[in-house]
């Protein structure tokens, strides 16, 4: 079983965040990695298109093979918090090895999490099984469902993919255990788009996800293992500028905003009966934020990024985060170190350009958590407040 995190494991990452923002040149050195292990995915999902990058003409050529990514791992010991994600990561040969190889290279590594389409339930539950046992990290899985089984199954362009997914959260949780396995459903689908509203999602897939786990003898999931996340676009992680620009009524839409912020203020209001106390935290200041985020633009918790956080694409280019396109330059030309290219970026106003909102602005859950992990007390504030 994955250890839980504590209090001294965020204090950690705080600590060595402010290190990184304010210590000599030679700590700059980023925590947190947002790292692409490849862009294959059998998902075919409406709103996101990197499930077509496989099918297109040397679409996959240039991804980091296993040796080079091990000598990521070995360039970056510093790294403390590791979001792999895709496409899909278990679509990637060789998935768990390749985690194994940042546990062994990264002593301080604390926090693994990687989200999954679920489809392929018993190899991503043998992955799940295989890391519980190796790591000596928590290890975090999020199953992604994005509605009630017709409605998902139609965002996600896969027969039968909600009955997929409940199959691999319960797989994973029993390896994992409650408190290290997740639904995470994002909040696409509104009154413009299929007639109901994004709180009546959230109310009916919660309930959809308990009849299944019901159905196949499984304990119930509580509130506090559904995660909302909020839409976004991005070109380079999501391949989605294009389809994003083609919708009249997507995200954009100030009806659609004020519903997913109606949905998150009804799940926030729901009994939670479990979970790590630290990662509770965490979220509700994640849903207070995002809260002032769907209204303002803004929040009060400054962003990470190039501060604490980085993105690593599954070609090696480096990028301030999952929604920014803008590349800084690849690991290829640096011996696979991160440090050099954050640097530059930081010389070059980059992180500067962060701080002061000159960026898309955002509130996902890879810039947000690290985010209000590194500023324990602007979260404490914007919780208060």
């Amino acid at each position: 079983m994955s250890a839980s995190p504590s209090l001294y494991t965020w204090s950690r990452f705080a600590g060595r965040s402010l290190l990184s923002a304010y210590g000599p040149e030679s700590s700059v050195a980023i925590q947190k990695l947002v790292f692409v292990i490849t862009k294959r995915c059998h998902s075919r999902c409406v709103y996101c298109d990197i499930w077509k990058v496989k099918d297109q003409p040397g679409g996959l050529d240039g991804e980091l093979d296993d040796t080079e990514i091990a000598s990521v791992a070995r360039a970056n010991p510093h790294l403390q918090w590791i979001d792999f994600t895709g496409g899909e990561v278990s679509d990637r040969p060789g998935f768990a090895e390749l985690v194994e190889t940042f546990g062994r290279a990264c002593p301080h590594l604390a926090l693994v999490h990687f989200p999954t389409n679920g489809l392929a339930t018993v190899k991503i539950a043998g992955i799940a099984e295989r890391l519980s046992r190796t790591l000596k990290s928590r290890l975090v899985v999020t199953v992604s469902i994005d509605g009630p089984p017709e409605l998902n199954d139609r965002l996600r362009g896969v027969p039968r993919d909600f009955q997929h997914a409940l199959a691999t959260f319960a797989a994973v949780r029993r390896h994992l255990g409650a408190g290290n396995t997740y639904v995470g459903m994002t909040l696409h689908a509104h009154t413009g788009s299929c007639g109901r509203s994004s709180r009546e999602m959230v109310q009916e897939t919660f309930a959809a996800v308990n009849a299944e786990l019901a159905a196949r003898n499984e304990a119930p999931m509580g509130w506090e293992n559904l995660h909302l996340n909020i839409p976004h676009i991005s070109q380079h992680y999501y391949d989605n500028q294009k389809t994003a620009d083609a919708t009249t009524d997507g995200f954009a839409s100030p009806a659609h905003r004020a519903e997913v912020a109606e949905a998150l203020r009804f799940a926030a209001s729901q009994t939670k009966n479990g979970g790590a106390l630290a990662l509770r935290v965490l979220e509700r200041a994640y849903r207070h934020e995002a809260l002032r985020y769907l209204s303002t633009g803004e929040t009060r918790v400054p962003c990470s990024a190039l501060l604490a956080t980085a993105y690593l694409s599954a070609k090696g280019e480096v990028y301030p985060c999952t929604i920014w396109d803008k590349p800084l330059g690849n690991v290829r030309d640096h011996g696979y170190s991160l440090a050099p290219i954050i640097q530059k970026a930081r010389e070059d106003g980059v992180r500067a350009d962060v701080a002061a909102g000159r960026c898309p602005r955002c509130w996902t859950p890879c810039e947000a958590y690290p985010a209000l992990a590194a500023s324990p007390l602007r979260t404490a504030r914007a919780l208060l407040g």
